[in-house]
């Protein structure tokens, strides 16, 4: 089959990001901005994984409206939410045995936000609202992945799965499963507010398989979010009405996912323009000059612990390393 050129890609691109915006403007107009932004994180969920296997996506797609349910349900009690993330977020990286890890931690990157900021759902009490949440969470995965298979049906590109061995598998769903689990329980206990939910976030993008990825990553998504941040920030002081910044957030969604697959551009300018999105998307009903700026500083305090991680493993390394003399 021949390769598509790169006017048929934006297209589809187009088409992916209008049907998948879609539900979420229509929940945005009924008053509903939380679910909007819940539908939009299964959405993502689904994409993500489709390139890899469509079992794969419909598998993560159920996993996300179990996992965030159980999230919103675990928003008031530290210790018990941070557990239960810790262990979500170490056995999705254990699929790095199978080359797997990508899609499969884009379910507790998005859960975060309904285990430090659970939407709320008028006039429905907390338990009502953590399974419609988890709900809509599934939906929207089921959704994108539907939409996905519809407009690219077979044709859906393939995506290089680097996978680790048994050892390095285990190593690393370790590592991630503790300093997600006690970054939860930092979070939960001292920054329970929806721009809290941008450390959990970034440290799990952040911390790679591979040291020098874990460091070239987290430059390259330093300088794309500050970078995306000032334009938030443009985009915020306009004051655009919620309906509004949805749509714009989908327009943005069309320019990041166009830098990364049809351009093929780094990861910092893939992420300059994926930051605006994410914090109009995300931001309903709160400060969204704040949560650019939280979003900042999270940023900033991931980067530096995953950063210490990388210079700690890099050591580990050095010294398990069998010594040669010099001839």
């Amino acid at each position: 089959m021949a390769k598509a050129t790169r006017s048929q890609l934006l297209l589809v691109m187009g088409l992916l990001t209008i049907a998948l915006m879609a539900p979420p403007i229509v929940l945005g107009m009924s008053g509903q901005f939380g679910l909007a932004s819940v539908f939009v994180y299964g959405g993502i969920i689904g994409i993500s994984a489709i390139f890899y296997d469509l079992r794969l996506a419909l598998i993560l797609s159920v996993i996300a409206g179990v996992a965030g349910t159980i999230c919103t349900l675990l928003n008031p009690y530290p210790l018990a939410g941070a557990a239960f993330f810790g262990i979500l977020t170490g056995a999705c990286a254990l699929t790095s045995r199978r080359g797997l890890h990508s899609p499969a931690l884009m379910v507790p990157v998005f859960a975060s936000f309904l285990l430090v900021a659970p939407p709320t759902v008028p006039p429905l009490s907390a338990i009502p609202t953590a399974f419609v949440a988890g709900a809509v969470l599934l939906v929207g995965g089921l959704w994108g992945t539907a939409i996905t298979r519809v407009l690219l049906g077979h044709r859906l590109p393939s995506v290089d799965r680097k996978k680790l061995g048994p050892r390095g598998a285990t190593a690393y769903g370790v590592i991630m499963g503790v300093v997600l689990g006690v970054a939860a329980w930092a979070v939960l206990s001292y920054a329970k507010f929806h721009e809290g939910a941008w450390l959990l976030l970034t440290l799990i993008i952040l911390l790679q398989p591979s040291p020098h990825d874990t460091f070239t990553k987290s430059m390259q998504r330093l300088a794309g979010t500050l970078a995306g941040a000032l334009i938030a920030v443009v985009l915020i002081l306009i004051n655009v009405e919620q309906t509004f910044a949805l749509v714009i957030g989908g327009f943005l969604i069309f320019g990041a996912l166009t830098v990364r697959y049809v351009l093929k551009r780094p990861y910092w300018e893939y992420v300059t323009v994926l930051t605006p999105a994410v914090i109009l998307l995300s931001a309903s009903g709160v400060d969204r000059v704040r949560v650019a700026e939280d979003r900042v500083g999270f940023t900033l305090i991931a980067a530096a612990v995953a950063l210490l991680i990388t210079l700690g493993v890099k050591a580990i390394l050095v010294r398990r390393a069998p010594t040669t003399e010099s001839t």
